[in-house]
């Protein structure tokens, strides 16, 4: 399973997913260190070359639909870039200390600043998924950085993700109470903890998100969680039906395998076609009430695919003890709902 998804969707999972460029970010505010209170020592905009200070404010200046930006201050760092901030809490940019080279760019925006092209697909996304209710968007980030280039949307239990590139959108989620949801749809997800947990554990969140992802191909559907985090429950908004599940804990500690080392544990496939579907098929009948018997078998490192023609397609990934943790069903028409 890759770490970016991720995420955030759970965003609940939303979700995405990508990992922070702040990441072991210093900035400069007192913090107890062993009983001390230690200030890192922080450089002004002053003292950077102006080239660069002038190409930071040019990169946010960019991405700002025309909103002035005015930098304020190196607000971080860490061994290789500084963290430069906007006044009024317009964003933030990243810049190498050695190239001078803008690698991240987050700009902070109120929804009517926006385009009104974008301000209709967010408006139009969300009565989509819900058309009797009432959303507030209060903020907007513009993200551009290598592993990211979207318009983020935000509001109270809501948020959309829009590609800056292609102006579809990405993601979008909606946030609900189970009280608040079809029960029948709840008493789904609740059995299915059962049949993933055998019983062992102490029952749903009580948070559930309603999640468009254009590339999962999920339509609408209904992501849960189990109060302990181990395990997620994908049920389609239009079909009732549990199209996704994943067992964390047989992800975690010693089954864990970063996405860089994948192709070197999972070099040589694990499973013949024959011993896969014997591996897979008891969760697939008991979770997804399908039987693969006679499905045909294709595997690439730890994803196990399996078709058969006019049935629905079957993706499972295993850990490196060839235990089937994630387990998705894409109808025909390739769109889950």
């Amino acid at each position: 399973m890759k770490k970016q998804t991720i995420v955030a969707v759970s965003m609940v999972a939303l979700l995405l997913a990508a990992a922070s460029p702040f990441i072991n970010m210093e900035t400069p505010v007192y913090a107890a260190v062993q009983g001390e209170a230690v200030k890192a020592e922080m450089k002004t905009l002053a003292q950077l070359d102006k080239n660069v200070v002038e190409a930071a404010k040019q990169a946010m200046q960019k991405q700002a639909s025309g909103v002035p930006i005015e930098l304020d201050r190196i607000s971080g760092e860490n061994a290789d870039c500084w963290v430069i901030s906007a006044k009024n809490n317009r964003g933030e940019v990243l810049v190498t200390k050695k190239e001078g080279k803008v690698v991240f760019v987050k700009v902070t925006l109120k929804f009517n600043e926006v385009a009104a092209n974008l301000q209709n697909t967010v408006t139009s996304t969300l009565k989509g998924m819900d058309a009797k209710r009432a959303y507030v968007i209060d903020s907007v980030e513009r993200v551009n950085w290598e592993k990211e280039n979207v318009w983020q949307f935000n509001g109270e239990n809501v948020s959309v993700s829009i590609d800056a590139e292609t102006g579809k959108v990405n993601t979008a989620s909606l946030r609900y109470t189970t009280q608040q949801m079809n029960a029948k749809v709840v008493d789904t997800a609740q059995k299915t903890l059962k049949s993933l947990s055998n019983g062992n554990t102490p029952g749903l969140l009580p948070d559930v998100v309603l999640v468009k992802d254009t590339q999962r191909h999920w339509d609408q559907v209904w992501s849960f969680m189990d109060s302990s985090r181990t395990y997620s429950i994908i049920i389609g908004a239009k079909t009732g039906k549990v199209v996704s599940a994943t067992i964390f804990n047989e992800f975690r500690s010693d089954n864990y395998v970063s996405d860089e080392d994948i192709p070197k544990v999972f070099a040589k496939p694990f499973y013949t076609k024959e011993k896969a579907i014997v591996a897979v098929n008891p969760m697939m009948k008991k979770v997804f009430n399908l039987d693969l018997s006679g499905y045909n078998v294709s595997s690439k490192y730890n994803a196990y695919t399996f078709t058969k023609k006019g049935k629905p397609t079957v993706t499972a990934s295993i850990n490196k003890k060839g235990v089937f943790y994630d387990f998705t069903v894409t109808p025909e028409n390739g769109l889950i709902n």
